[in-house]
């Protein structure tokens, strides 16, 4: 079993003194989860991938700057006045979400920030304008001689109630699917681990799984970290399921059941990756059953963001080249909208 780390307070989450009143409740709570693609400060800590090792010379703290504002850019424009809740993946270190929400997302209430050391060369982080707290870190251990990512694990109070929402960057499939699912499903059976009590205790607890899950989640590859619902009899079980139809979402025997929604291709891209000349999704979000009914809140639209500044002329990323000082991220940003039940904002 994983080991389960609590991160005192003062390394994992931090208030901002002197402005932390709740925002005025609204009619609405935005989730964007956007891997941003290694984004690295300007300072040598040996630690970088030389691509961004400012003591290489192939990056600076002016190249910083540039991929901040990039990176803000998009975050503004996917959701009218930013996301409620911000899931950034492959941040260097936590004092990123310091320089982006006191700097090109300032006044945006940004209190609650979420980053960890350690652990990997880069990792996730997290803003949100409500608090976040009930914070756990865990080790999902190592593939071959390199770390995995720890899963964050947190509480937001949303204006429709309190969410337990599970932070993650799976592992990569660039060395081949086949050969690095294993992590994955490692990776999954941890959170499994992590949500089955919550649900056995209540089949309606909220939750929210979300992040670069680097799968497709066919579950082709056995066993599969993300398979779809319901499973072939003859084949090995999955860790998680998903569905795309909201009413199958829930708990059936030992397994458990998330909704999964497509973003609106309308809205959008159908997917937030292109590889190999087609759409791919390994950014998911993944709702428990009492994230659906009687949440207090209503999932009304799936979609990636800011296709019009991310996207080129067929929609696909624009990812950042440091030798041009251009571009975005090769990720599209995923968001959901839900809209608050009447009588449950406070």
């Amino acid at each position: 079993m994983s080991l389960r780390l609590i991160i005192a307070l003062a390394l994992a989450i931090f208030q901002v003194a002197g402005g932390c009143a709740l925002p005025q409740r609204g009619e609405s709570w935005t989730v964007m989860s956007w891997n941003v693609q290694n984004l690295f400060d300007g300072i040598d800590d040996n630690t970088e991938y030389p691509e961004f090792d400012p003591g290489s010379g192939n990056w600076s703290e002016r190249l910083y700057l540039r991929r901040l504002d990039r990176t803000a850019e998009v975050i503004r424009n996917s959701v009218r006045g930013a996301a409620d809740l911000l899931i950034l993946q492959e941040l260097e270190k936590p004092e990123i979400l310091d320089d982006l929400a006191d700097g090109h997302l300032r006044n945006m209430g940004y209190y609650w920030r979420l980053g960890i050391p350690g652990h990997s060369i880069t990792r996730c982080g997290v803003l949100s304008r409500y608090p976040i707290h009930s914070i756990e870190v865990v080790d999902c251990g190592f593939y071959n001689s390199r770390p995995l990512r720890p899963i964050l694990s947190f509480i937001v109070d949303a204006p429709g109630g309190a969410i337990r929402v599970f932070a993650l960057h799976w592992k990569s499939p660039n060395s081949g699917r086949a050969i690095t699912e294993s992590a994955r499903f490692n990776e999954a059976s941890i959170v499994k681990d992590m949500v089955e009590p919550l649900l056995l205790q209540n089949q309606l607890a909220r939750i929210l799984i979300i992040g670069d899950l680097n799968t497709p989640g066919d579950g082709q590859i056995k066993p599969a970290a993300l398979a779809p619902w319901p499973p072939n009899p003859n084949d090995p079980r999955a860790a998680l399921f998903r569905s795309e139809m909201r009413e199958e979402a829930g708990l059936s025997g030992d397994d458990i059941i998330f909704f999964d929604p497509n973003p609106n291709p309308e809205l959008g891209a159908p997917g937030t990756y292109w590889y190999r000349n087609n759409w791919n999704r390994p950014d998911r979000a993944l709702l428990s059953k009492g994230l659906i009914d009687n949440s207090g809140l209503v999932l009304e639209l799936c979609r990636t963001g800011a296709p019009e500044i991310i996207g080129d002329a067929l929609g696909r990323p624009k990812r950042w080249y440091s030798d041009k000082e251009e571009g975005y991220s090769d990720h599209l940003p995923l968001v959901l909208e839900f809209r608050v039940q009447e009588g449950t904002a406070r």
